[in-house]
C-alpha cells in the first residue's frame, strides 16, 4: 500500500508542476506614443450596485483615462444605473432582439455598437484595478502583440470571508484549463479568452462577430477567443495580480455555489485531453494524501503513516503555491485542502448534472435555458 500511495502522490506533485509551470502578468511598461487610439470600457451589469463603485472608481484613478465608460445595464432590479451614472459612467440600456437574445454577451454587444473607441476592453463588474497605472500596463502589454487579437486577464481573487476559501480549486483550474501555463503551453491551443476581462480592437472585434458569434454560449469569451484563434489572430493569457483584482461571490456560499455550477462543466469541455488528465491526477493525490495517512494509523503501520503524513504536507505546500498564483487564500483553510477537493468534485458533478441533464441553470435571478 505504501507503494501505490507514493506513487500515486508522486504523480499528482509532477502533473500538478506541469500544469501550472509559469503565469506570466502585466508587466509595467510605458505606453508608445502610438497609443493615440481611443479605449472604450464596457461594463455588462445586471444587479451590480454593489460591486460597481469599485470598479469606477478604480478607472477614475488611472493615469490612463479611457475615452468612454460605459455601463450596459441588463435588465436590473437594483440600482444599476442610477449608481452607474453618479460614479461617471455612461448608461446604455438595450433592448431585447426578436429572438430574445440576453444576458452578459447581449450585453457586451450592445456596448460594443454604442461605443466609439478603438480599442474595447470588455470588464465585468466585480473586477477593479490595484494600482493607478494598471490601465496603462494593459494597453502597453497589447501594443507589444501589435494590438493584434486579444489580451485577456484572470483577476487576482481577493478573499475576505472564510467561505471564499472555498473557490480555491476552481480559481486553479481556470488558469490551468486555458491550456497556455502549462509547460507544454506551445504545444496546446489556448483554449480561448478568462471570462472577466477582454481587451481587443474594434475592428477586429467586429470583423469576427464579436460576443454575437457566442451568443448561445454560456461561457462567451472562451468561444470569442476561439473565433479568433481560428482567424489566427493571437490570444494572450496573463495572471492578474498586482494589476486586476476581483471578489467573487461577497453574498454568501449559496453565491459561490450557484455562480461555480453555472457553467464550469461547459469551460471544462475547452481544456485538452491532456490537461484534463494531469487535473485528475492531481485532484485524486489529493484524495489519496488524506486518507492514506488514516488508513495507516488505522492499520497500525506506524512508519508508512508518518512518511504519509509528510506526504500531505508536501503535496498541501504545493497546492499553497498555485492557490497564491490566483488570489490570497488563507494558508489555513489550505491546510484542510482535501476539503476544498472534495467541494469541488461535488459542485463540478453538480454542474455537469444542469448543464447536460437539466439543460438550465440560475444566475442573477434569470432561469438560462442551455
Amino acid at each position: 500500500m505504501l507503494i501505490i500511495y507514493c506513487v500515486s502522490l508522486g504523480l499528482a506533485l509532477i502533473s500538478s508542476w506541469l500544469l501550472l509551470w509559469r503565469v506570466p502578468f502585466i508587466q509595467e511598461r510605458p505606453v508608445s506614443n502610438t497609443a493615440n487610439k481611443k479605449l472604450s470600457i464596457i461594463i455588462p451589469a445586471r444587479n451590480e450596485a454593489n460591486n460597481l463603485p469599485i470598479l469606477l472608481q478604480s478607472i477614475h484613478q488611472q493615469k490612463f483615462q479611457p475615452f468612454e465608460l460605459l455601463v450596459i445595464d441588463d435588465d436590473s432590479n437594483d440600482d444599476t444605473a442610477s449608481v452607474a451614472t453618479e460614479n461617471g459612467a455612461q448608461v446604455v440600456t438595450f433592448q431585447r432582439d426578436d429572438q430574445k437574445w440576453l444576458g452578459k454577451s447581449a450585453a457586451c454587444w450592445a456596448g460594443a455598437k454604442a461605443s466609439q473607441g478603438d480599442y474595447l476592453l470588455f470588464l465585468d463588474a466585480d473586477v477593479s484595478f490595484t494600482q493607478v497605472n494598471s490601465l496603462s500596463n494593459i494597453i502597453a502589454a497589447f501594443q507589444i502583440q501589435d494590438a493584434q487579437g486579444a489580451l485577456s486577464i484572470q483577476p487576482y481573487h481577493i478573499v475576505e470571508k472564510t467561505y471564499e476559501n472555498f473557490s480555491t480549486v476552481f480559481n486553479i483550474i481556470v488558469l490551468v484549463g486555458m491550456n497556455q501555463f502549462s509547460f507544454f503551453q506551445h504545444k496546446f491551443q489556448t483554449a480561448g479568452a478568462f471570462g472577466p476581462s477582454l481587451l481587443v480592437c474594434r475592428d477586429t472585434y467586429f470583423k469576427v462577430g464579436g460576443h454575437a458569434e457566442s451568443r448561445e454560449a454560456m461561457m462567451d469569451h472562451v468561444e470569442l477567443g476561439k473565433e479568433l484563434i481560428k482567424q489566427d489572430l493571437p490570444v494572450k493569457l496573463y495572471g492578474g495580480k498586482d494589476t486586476l483584482n476581483f471578489r467573487m461571490y461577497p453574498e454568501g456560499l449559496s453565491e459561490l455555489s450557484q455562480g461555480w455550477s453555472k457553467s464550469f462543466a461547459t469551460a471544462a469541455l475547452a481544456t485538452h485531453p491532456l490537461i484534463t488528465l494531469g487535473i485528475s491526477l492531481f485532484i485524486a493525490g489529493a484524495f489519496i494524501a488524506f486518507s492514506f495517512p488514516i488508513y495507516f494509523v488505522f492499520t497500525q503501520q506506524w512508519v508508512s503513516a508518518l512518511i504519509a503524513l509528510v506526504g500531505y504536507v508536501i503535496l498541501g505546500s504545493h497546492f499553497w503555491r498555485m492557490a497564491r498564483l490566483a488570489g490570497n487564500f488563507h494558508w489555513l483553510a489550505l491546510i484542510c485542502y482535501p476539503i476544498l477537493f472534495g467541494f469541488f468534485v461535488g459542485l463540478f458533478a453538480w454542474s455537469g448534472f444542469k448543464t447536460f441533464i437539466l439543460r438550465r441553470v440560475s444566475w442573477k435571478g434569470r432561469d438560462i435555458s442551455l
